[in-house]
């Protein structure tokens, strides 16, 4: 089973157990075990249910909150992380943040799910802590529905609430959102160890040579790969939220191969002996680069229709006279080291 697959099957677990009635508590909170903080019983017109412990002990443990219309439940947990920062813009956090996110996308009983907005949200007004938010609207058994998630780190541990409320009471999601995140930044404010939020930190890129790259085009190489990290500093949406690989639209992956084969022309005659970019000059002289990188180098993101100036046929026939067994080759592949941080609802 893959990573991902393990992830979701955990979440799902989440998502479907049943709470256990939970004692009255003397002083009226609730402790988030196996965090330190504490929440109120009442939060607004939401009430105390009870909590859940789960078995795999990375999952630590979940407390269900009800009223009419509206359930929350909050997942305190560190999956097995050790030494977790403040807030939500780590690595681990993030990669929290979309695993939940693709469980309700794609997992559960959920029909026509729409991700409606998502947010850096500020817990309070006097606070600097924030969680990453997720809004959704979907239908459950015929009923529609108004779903937020929030997620963030605290006292080495991730904070996960999961709020559900039907949609003709969507209307009140502004007051119920200020009284739980007010009610998790006084928790977290209260706990006796001072916040450290992880500081932001700028993008770090790597570049990975891939098997095959010949030494005598590296060089070549790090030229198309220094037009991708580029446009990806001045455009993060290419590259995954949690970092990851950049994925070039085609425009810039057709720049950054002109750039490498611009790179490998300006070269005495004498040096250009490099199979790949003799071959990718051939291609360049019959006027087919363009159409040589739609189809040779396509990306999902790119869409299914290549663009209508594009002459196909035409390169399809060149490829099987002039060049049948020809691969494509990427020497380089950029990855980038940054969470993407989410805006704030204010910057939009």
């Amino acid at each position: 089973m893959s990573r991902r697959a393990r992830i979701r099957a955990l979440l799902a677990g989440l998502c479907l157990a049943t709470l256990a009635p939970g004692a009255p508590l003397g002083d009226n909170t609730v402790k988030l075990s196996p965090s330190l903080l504490k929440l109120p019983q009442n939060i607004g017109p939401l009430r105390y249910q009870g909590e859940n412990r789960y078995s795999d002990r990375r999952m630590g443990r979940s407390f269900g909150y009800n009223a009419s219309g509206l359930s929350l439940n909050i997942f305190v947990y560190d999956y097995g992380v050790r030494d977790l920062p403040d807030g939500p813009d780590s690595v681990d956090a993030c990669e929290q943040f979309e695993s939940a996110k693709d469980e309700i996308e794609h997992g559960g009983n959920y029909q026509n799910v729409q991700l409606r907005s998502e947010n850096s949200r500020r817990l309070s007004p006097g606070t600097e802590l924030t969680a990453r938010e997720a809004v959704y609207h979907f239908e459950r058994n015929g009923l529609s529905a108004v779903s937020v998630l929030w997620l963030t780190a605290a006292d080495g541990f991730f904070v996960k609430l999961r709020l559900s409320m039907r949609t003709e009471i969507g209307d009140e999601l502004d007051d119920a959102r200020e009284q739980i995140l007010g009610s998790i930044a006084e928790a977290i404010e209260a706990r006796p160890r001072p916040v450290k939020p992880l500081a932001a930190a700028p993008a770090e890129f790597s570049f990975e040579t891939t098997t095959g790259t010949e030494p005598a085009d590296a060089p070549l190489w790090l030229a198309y790969a220094a037009e991708i990290g580029a446009y990806a500093q001045e455009h993060p949406e290419i590259v995954p939220p949690c970092g990851g690989l950049a994925v070039a639209p085609f425009a810039v992956e057709l720049a950054a191969r002109r750039t490498a084969l611009r790179e490998y022309r300006s070269r005495p005659a004498s040096a250009r002996r490099s199979a790949y970019f003799d071959a990718l000059s051939r291609v360049d002289d019959a006027g087919f680069l363009d159409e040589y990188t739609w189809r040779l180098l396509h990306q999902d993101s790119w869409g299914a229709t290549p663009p209508h100036e594009l002459a196909m046929g035409a390169f399809e026939e060149f490829v099987a006279r002039e060049m049948p067994a020809h691969v494509a080759q990427s020497g380089v592949r950029v990855r980038i080291r940054a969470v993407r941080v989410l805006p704030s609802p204010s910057s939009h």
